[in-house]
């Protein structure tokens, strides 16, 4: 397959921070120029043209109708991905979509709709997934010698505040902490428990002086087993799975956000609390093996579809939560 050739809608930080770095490292990928259609943008865009190169693009449109691009990477607010991602797929072009997908189970579905129809890949680049440290942390809780056994898990994303007018606190743009860090630890929570968990409680956490939500707390079962999970944006950091047996706690630390070259250690913990052990496991990188993933699903119609399972899981599982927290 020759080269894809991949835009990027909107000069975001992500796309400078992360997906371009990780991009240029897979050859089978050739980055084409970032588009933007807000003036205050420009400078953004030239600082992707100066140190990544490619072309500017000073609209969206120039992107769509060019037919030599085959792919968009679209990393907007939340309330905007339906309205992009339907323009690019009607376009034939493959979609690569930040997280959320869409904020609107119907809206996935529409979109996942057209993917199939057009036969074009898409990804939710909820990137945490892919890393090696996910399928080690499953395999150490269910190891009885290590932490005895597993009673629960525990789940939870947390940051400080940002600035107000970051749009995470705008609810016109689909702000709200669910559809930021809150998808995280819903499909977290998900593969912990195989995909077979059932989402039994929910409740969001309101403050007075925003329209969006900025937390909250859960639970999915599985017969005996069970996952908490909880998340915020106006809270300390906190990043971890927690794996609770009868004989110790296994915790594994920036477990959803750990950076490329990020030496991940997990501790397991005696039931007072102290660190007893030490497992290292290693670097990885996430959003590279994301890239590997969209990359594949373009040529595999297999990978191609379970990416559009995942997609619609992900976009149910939140349903139900807005649901059973009554969120509108």
């Amino acid at each position: 397959m020759e080269k894809i050739r991949i835009a990027i809608f909107g000069a975001s930080e992500i796309a400078y921070r992360r997906f371009l770095p990780a991009l240029s490292q897979d050859k089978r990928f050739e980055y084409v120029g970032v588009a933007y259609e807000r003036e205050q943008d420009a400078q953004k865009a030239l600082d992707f043209k100066t140190n990544f190169g490619g072309k500017i693009f000073t609209s969206f449109s120039e992107v769509l109708n060019d037919s030599s691009i085959d792919a968009v990477y679209v990393p907007q607010p939340p309330a905007l991905h339906f309205g992009f991602g339907k323009r690019v797929l009607e376009s034939g072009k493959h979609l690569f979509m930040e997280k959320p997908f869409t904020i609107d189970l119907a809206d996935s579905q529409t979109l996942l709709n057209i993917a199939q129809d057009k036969k074009l890949a898409v990804i939710e680049n909820y990137m945490f997934r892919f890393h090696n440290q996910i399928r080690s942390f499953k395999e150490l809780s269910q190891n009885e010698d290590l932490i005895g056994k597993l009673d629960k898990y525990e789940v939870r994303f947390s940051f400080p505040r940002r600035a107000t007018t970051d749009f995470r606190y705008n609810k016109k743009i689909g702000g709200g902490a669910l559809f930021d860090c809150g998808g995280y630890t819903i499909m977290l929570s998900d593969i912990l428990l195989d995909k077979q968990g059932q989402l039994t409680q929910f409740h969001p956490i309101y403050s007075n002086e925003f329209e969006v939500d900025i937390g909250g707390e859960g639970r999915f079962e599985r017969n005996k087993l069970i996952c908490d999970f909880s998340f915020g944006m106006d809270n300390p950091y906190y990043c971890y799975a927690k794996a609770f047996g009868d004989k110790a706690v296994l915790v594994a630390n920036r477990v959803l956000t750990a950076p490329f070259g990020f030496d991940v250690n997990f501790d397991v913990l005696d039931l007072s609390g102290n660190i007893t052990k030490q497992i290292n496991v290693g670097t990885d990188d996430s959003f590279l093996k994301s890239i590997d993933n969209f990359y594949n699903s373009i040529s595999n119609n297999m990978i191609r579809m379970e990416n559009y399972e995942i997609i619609l899981r992900q976009a149910k599982m939140i349903d139900k939560v807005k649901t059973l927290g009554d969120m509108k």
